[in-house]
């Protein structure tokens, strides 16, 4: 199928998808940097703003957004870097280095919508830069299966300490439809059905972006890695409500991490979901949703 036919399929999937969510495209311009985000009309409910995890974008809140599209304001961003957003290579993407630029974002965002108050939802890597993001002035937190708790190594964490450049982990690069699809396996209990054109869009996309990608990973893995894994001093001195969710099957980031967060965050409720792993917003985004409006209210 030729190059530009694959891209108009996905292109048109993915607009069914925000369709569905209700959410339009929009973009901010900080520092220089273009970022685009999705985000919903209901401007006179709460706002919820949701942060992708690592190699993600926007778009893996989607199917989540539907379920919580007549309840909330949401705001999906891809970070700098991400998704549609500014491919900057003069910046360096250390977590702290994204966690300032996330704050301006959202500092620039509030302001120009003129939102009084918001929660903010981060998955994976983006719920370590919401972490990090302590200046702003969050109403609540949702962490999901997010780093900042390390207490034991997973399968996938033994495998990446093995190898010498981790950029060569297909499960952190796929690079054929076969490492894409047990990526997919490894980060989801239930994976979702992808038709080969999307597959193939996506992986022509990744192989356009990937001394970008890899110089982007490797400024998020060069920071310390263990140091910003054992955030307890910061995670005890969280103020906020916080839901903590997890996948109990998550071969990424070890559910034990969820019960040492719970146990270090003061006013936490922890939600592990069975059949389930890294992207609970994928494998249970019915009952992610109902917990979000049962936290949220």
């Amino acid at each position: 199928m030729p190059k530009q036919l694959n891209k108009w399929l996905y292109e048109k999937t993915r607009n069914i998808l925000r369709w569905q969510a209700k959410v339009t495209r929009k973009s901010i311009e900080v520092d220089g940097y273009n970022i685009v985000y999705l985000e919903s009309n209901n401007k006179h409910k709460k706002t919820l703003i949701l942060i992708h995890g690592l190699n993600d974008e926007k778009e893996s809140w989607l199917i989540m957004a539907s379920a919580l599209k007549d309840k909330y304001h949401l705001i999906l961003i891809d970070l700098l870097g991400c998704g549609e957003s500014d491919m900057a290579m003069d910046f360096e993407y250390t977590l702290h280095n994204q966690a300032d630029f996330l704050e301006k974002v959202i500092t620039k965002m509030i302001k120009e919508k003129g939102i009084d108050s918001f929660s903010l939802a981060g998955h994976s890597m983006g719920g370590l830069v919401v972490l990090l993001a302590d200046r702003l002035p969050i109403d609540k937190l949702i962490l999901i299966d997010t780093m900042g708790a390390h207490v034991k190594l997973t399968p996938l964490e033994i495998e990446a300490q093995k190898v010498d450049d981790i950029s060569q982990l297909s499960f952190l690069n796929p690079i054929t439809k076969k490492d894409f699809k047990e990526a997919m396996k490894m980060s989801m209990y239930k994976p979702l059905y992808m038709p080969n054109f999307m597959i193939t869009h996506i992986l022509a996309n990744k192989a356009s972006r990937l001394e970008f990608e890899i110089k982007k990973l490797f400024d998020v893995i060069d920071e310390n890695i263990r140091p910003r894994e054992n955030l307890e001093k910061e995670l005890n001195q969280i103020k906020q409500q916080v839901l903590i969710v997890w996948g109990k099957e998550d071969l990424s980031i070890d559910v034990a991490s969820a019960h040492k967060m719970h146990e270090l965050i003061q006013n936490s409720t922890l939600k592990v979901y069975e059949a389930c792993r890294h992207y609970p917003q994928v494998d249970e985004p019915k009952e992610l949703a109902a917990d979000v409006v049962a936290f949220l209210g």
